[in-house]
């Protein structure tokens, strides 16, 4: 027995909720989803999660100072530019440099003048190719990719390892997340982010493999869908986004640019998961 009542229906409740559940699980056909996936896998990442990834510090510390200097070097570019310097993490001086001084034209007014966020001055570069713009935006992108670094060294454990947490019940995709540190927001697409991964490596005599199932989630779309292009596409083997691309610009798909397959891409993905229209013209710039 239990040492006091409390803590007798404390259990008493928990069997009581475990029984609804399980009911509840059952009738929407989802207790085979709980205990022949869901629970396996999250022994498995238990287990991923107490041996960790091994990190080669000395390349983070380097990396943490190469950007620091391009920084203080892209900086040193934005005052030539101006003619004086400023505080270039300051919105407020950024403002007066942008709008006052430089007379470049505005961008979208905001409670404190006219936004500078990384949109903005990316737009403002687009238009003017001025100089003090260009010094900006690389500032921005060596500081972000330096808290990444700077955040990795700080999660770095006495054994040399990473020890992330992977979140199996938070994205609405299903996927997983990863958190403390988050490994899944070190960029690949630029020459600086792929350097950040080179920091993560496997003990002598062993290797790192990459395996990734190819396009599942399209895959299961064609396959809920019965789309007789996406079902043909696959069946055959062909590259899907080309495909998918040929079928958008009216074109055999070995007339396919890599622009049309990667805006084909983005469109695949945008019906995956719900992407609005307004966001999809966005991120392709039409």
């Amino acid at each position: 027995g239990f040492p006091d009542a409390s803590l007798s229906n404390q259990a008493a409740s928990m069997f009581a909720l475990r029984d609804k559940l399980i009911t509840d699980l059952d009738e929407r056909g989802a207790l085979k989803l709980l205990t022949e996936l869901e629970i396996p896998v999250s022994v498995v990442l238990s287990q991923m999660e107490k041996f960790g990834v091994a990190i080669d510090k000395a390349t983070l510390k380097q990396q943490s100072e190469d950007l620091q200097k391009e920084v203080q070097a892209q900086s040193q570019a934005a005052f030539k530019a101006a003619g004086h310097e400023f505080n270039v993490a300051s919105p407020k001086q950024l403002q007066v440099v942008l709008f006052d001084e430089l007379k470049l034209p505005k961008t979208k007014k905001i409670k404190t003048g006219f936004t500078t966020d990384a949109e903005s001055l990316q737009w403002l570069f687009s238009e003017t190719k001025h100089p003090v713009l260009e010094a900006l935006l690389k500032i921005r992108e060596a500081s972000k990719l330096q808290s990444v670094v700077e955040g990795l060294l700080s999660e770095v454990q006495s054994d040399g390892r990473i020890h992330t947490h992977f979140q199996q019940t938070v994205a609405a995709t299903g996927r997983l997340s990863s958190t403390g540190p988050n490994l899944q927001n070190i960029p690949i697409r630029t020459e600086e982010g792929r350097r950040i991964r080179q920091a993560f490596i496997a003990p002598p005599g062993t290797q790192i493999l990459a395996a990734d199932y190819s396009q599942i989630e399209l895959r299961v779309l064609a396959h809920l869908s019965k789309d007789p292009v996406f079902c043909d596409a696959f069946s055959s083997d062909q590259d899907i986004h080309t495909r998918t691309a040929a079928e958008i610009f009216g074109l055999f798909p070995e007339m396919v640019s890599s622009e049309m397959r990667r805006q084909a891409k983005a469109i695949n993905f945008g019906v995956i998961y719900g992407q609005g229209a307004f966001s999809l013209a966005k991120q392709l710039g039409i």
